[in-house]
């Protein structure tokens, strides 16, 4: 078995190649549109830095997938084996432009430190994506899919959902066509050879054109920006500046890296329910772990990970080719600057609508995972976020009480939704242990609390640290008690029994 063949790169991986790549690159465009558009960052640090520094991050993505599903089929002398697909990933790449570089922004008016910002983050997202690679599996055994499932769509509204609908609704006869040409191709379920997202950009962009809402004055100064650009090392975003601007959104990082290693575990779900029960998923999570953080040194803010995907990939016959394929159209867009003309055809209200239906089909996943039982406890998780993104939107003074949740909001949401979640079933002494954890994470500052223990702006909230203890001493004396447990066991029955009259 040892001793077969496997292919360089054969025909069908030229289909995947391509379809891939366009997947990849059409949220590259989003990322660039809005780095330009809404944070007026200079064309150096984008095409100079970040562009070469995204070629990196998928060479050491696709080229690592490439060499590691190559050893696998010559260990299984399967000339035919399909690779799993991977490339730059819409929910964190968003999540971090949105609620980690824009809030930086927003607060210093500086785009070159709210990119560094991002950088770093994406640097740590790469260390929890590797870390989670070894304890997602133990996670979601712990925390109920309701209440991580709503933090992560709490997320998906506010940062995808309602930031985006901002900037493309300020161009309905551009954004709002090119959202319902999305919503047309994937709610319609139209079958089309190219990428939903880069067909929307098309046509929102030959609208905008022949309206006259863009000036070739824009293409004309982009040339400005094309030559060749090697990677650079960029070790800037370790100063104390980057770092301490970095720190108040661990929790988001955390949250959303870990989310994603989940989605990379579903990518290899979906191969293991087309037959191909060997493929394993640690190790190319590392890979993708270990490409955000090299990537990140040379510049790359954008996140990579593990495609869904697999059965059409497999469905069309193509191998492990591919992501060599990859690898080498990242090379022509991102040493050559090309990048800048293709950005300078699409206008920001076309690319925006694309983050909506991220957004909204995140957000819908969402509900499919999780038992109807649990929509109440999926809603409250995801309000934190939400509220936390309100009143970074609102005038000042306004909808005080939601400022409550404003600190670490991705955490607050994860732990109000296991709590109810756990009210639900009448978990008492599991409700209690999560209030514990809240109050330990009040206590250092990572929830209800502007800084971190030890820090100058250390201020936890003191009603909510009185109102986790009186909840941890009434949920233990409910277990103790074993409050309601008839009622609920009656209802588990009747929930039985209705389940098999089905």
């Amino acid at each position: 078995m040892g001793t077969v063949k496997i292919p360089l790169f054969k025909k069908a991986d030229l289909d995947a190649s391509i379809g891939v790549f366009f997947d990849g690159f059409s949220k590259v465009i989003v990322a660039i549109s809005i780095l330009l558009g809404t944070f007026k960052l200079d064309g150096g640090t984008v095409f100079g830095t970040m562009m070469p520094g995204v070629l990196i991050s998928v060479i050491v993505l696709n080229g690592g997938l490439w060499l590691y599903y190559r050893q696998v089929a010559k260990k299984r002398g399967d000339a035919n084996l399909t690779a799993i697909p991977a490339g730059l990933q819409a929910g964190r790449m968003f999540i971090w432009l949105f609620s980690i570089m824009l809030p930086v922004f927003s607060a210093t008016n500086d785009a070159v430190l709210a990119f560094k910002v991002g950088v770093l983050a994406h640097f740590i997202g790469g260390i929890v994506f590797i870390i989670g690679a070894f304890v997602v599996p133990l996670i979601l055994k712990i925390v109920p899919a309701g209440a991580l499932f709503g933090s992560l769509g709490g997320g998906a509204m506010a940062f995808l959902i309602l930031q985006s609908m901002d900037g493309t609704l300020k161009m309905p006869l551009v954004g709002w066509l090119s959202l319902i040409v999305l919503f047309v191709i994937y709610l319609g379920k139209v079958n089309t050879k190219l990428p939903a997202a880069l067909i929307a950009i098309v046509v929102g962009a030959g609208i905008a054109w022949a309206t006259g809402a863009m000036q070739f004055e824009t293409v004309t100064n982009s040339l400005a920006n094309v030559g060749f650009y090697l990677p650079n090392f960029t070790f800037w975003i370790f100063s104390s500046e980057v770092i301490s601007n970095t720190i108040p959104f661990l929790p988001i990082i955390i949250v959303f890296s870990l989310n994603e290693v989940i989605t990379g575990i579903q990518a290899v779900e979906q191969a293991k329910e087309c037959g191909d029960t060997f493929f394993t998923t640690t190790k190319p999570l590392v890979i993708a772990g270990a490409s955000s953080m090299v990537g990140a040194l040379f510049g790359n803010p954008l996140a990579t990970g593990l495609y869904w995907g697999y059965p059409g990939w497999k469905k069309m016959e193509s191998g492990t080719g591919y992501h060599l394929g990859i690898v080498i159209l990242y090379a022509v867009v991102g040493l050559t600057g090309l990048t800048a003309i293709i950005t300078a055809f699409i206008p920001e209200a076309v690319v925006l609508p694309i983050l909506v239906f991220v957004g909204i089909s995140s957000y819908a996943q969402a509900f499919e995972v999780v038992n109807k039982k649990y929509y109440p406890a999926l809603i409250m998780a995801s309000l934190p976020v939400v509220m936390d993104f309100i009143m970074d939107n609102v005038a000042e003074g306004k909808l005080q009480g939601f400022l409550a949740f404003d600190p670490g909001s991705a955490f607050v949401g994860l732990l109000v939704g296991c709590v109810f979640v756990f009210i639900i079933d009448n978990s008492w002494l599991k409700a209690a242990i999560t209030n514990v954890v809240a109050l330990a994470l009040t206590g250092i500052g990572m929830i209800h609390s502007p800084g971190l223990l030890f820090t100058e702006t250390y201020s936890p909230d003191m009603g909510f640290v009185a109102a986790y203890c009186v909840l941890i001493v009434a949920f233990l004396v409910m277990h103790f008690v074993k409050f309601n447990q008839k009622a609920h066991l009656a209802e588990l029955e009747a929930e039985k029994s209705a389940s098999s009259a089905e």
